[in-house]
């Protein structure tokens, strides 16, 4: 097991603005987890992966952050202290299995913050016809960058006259290591 013992766990309120509602929390450890990084990078589908400070940045739902440091885990838009404790157990056990099963993992060292918003659009049917929910391709981009939506979002990109730009947009994303946030 590489991560065993948390040797501290601090919950807070962000400095800069105690009034928020919601809480932080820094883990700390000795064991050294940084040779994770890339399987979980791949696992879990980090959203910024930075192998030479080694750090790894895994982006939820709802807001939430988990960044991944060697002895450290910080993690930001907690509700409270008790989804503090389970996201923790959760990103525990998840370094423990991944690394448990790196021998069968393809590591990823890429990022899907690397994803450029300009190179979607370029493979969109660019109809800007709202049917996603957005005004104009270029917010589905952005959208579909982050993570927020999926493919499935954008009809015309369904059309039998939009398959080459599709099958091109399923390849650059996937070369990134990219997945809406709700997927599994």
């Amino acid at each position: 097991m590489l991560l065993e013992k948390i040797d501290t766990f601090d919950i807070f309120r962000p400095k800069m603005d105690s009034s928020k509602e919601v809480l932080h929390a820094i883990a700390s450890f000795a064991a050294d987890i940084s040779p994770s990084f890339p399987y979980v990078n791949a696992e879990l589908g980090g959203w910024d992966y930075n192998q030479a400070n080694q750090v790894l940045m895994l982006k939820l739902s709802d807001g939430k952050w988990i960044t991944l440091h060697p002895h450290q885990i910080a993690m930001r838009g907690l509700r409270d202290i008790e989804e503090a404790h389970a996201l923790l157990e959760w990103i525990r056990s998840q370094i423990n299995d991944v690394y448990e099963r790196r021998g069968t993992i393809t590591p990823r060292y890429v990022s899907q913050a690397g994803l450029k918003i300009i190179e979607i659009m370029k493979l969109l049917p660019m109809t800007n016809c709202k049917a996603c929910g957005y005004a104009a391709c270029m917010a589905y981009a952005a959208a579909l960058r982050e993570g927020e939506i999926s493919l499935q979002d954008c009809p015309p990109l369904w059309e039998e006259k939009y398959r080459e730009k599709l099958e091109k947009l399923e390849a650059y994303l996937r070369s990134y290591g990219w997945r809406a946030l709700d997927a599994d």
